[in-house]
């Protein structure tokens, strides 16, 4: 049976967000942006030989959709 990894989000908690993966919170006000940070921690705490293809593409697309947002303001 395949083992499937879940992808990665930024979950609610109480004013934090947190990985839905390992529950890693961080700030809401955590600089330089919590999209950058959140990136950040994909890449540091879920490495490379631990993700799926999933995981990746999810990480791509939270900078991506950061980096389009701050565009459009």
């Amino acid at each position: 049976m395949a083992k499937t990894t879940p992808v990665p989000y930024l979950a609610n908690d109480h004013g934090l967000k947190r990985c839905s993966v390992c529950g890693y919170p961080f700030d809401i006000d955590v600089k330089p942006s919590l999209e950058i940070a959140f990136a950040e921690h994909l890449r540091k705490a879920h490495q490379h030989g631990q993700m799926s293809e999933d995981f990746n593409h999810a990480a791509a697309r939270v900078v991506r959709e950061s980096t389009e947002n701050k565009a459009k303001h």
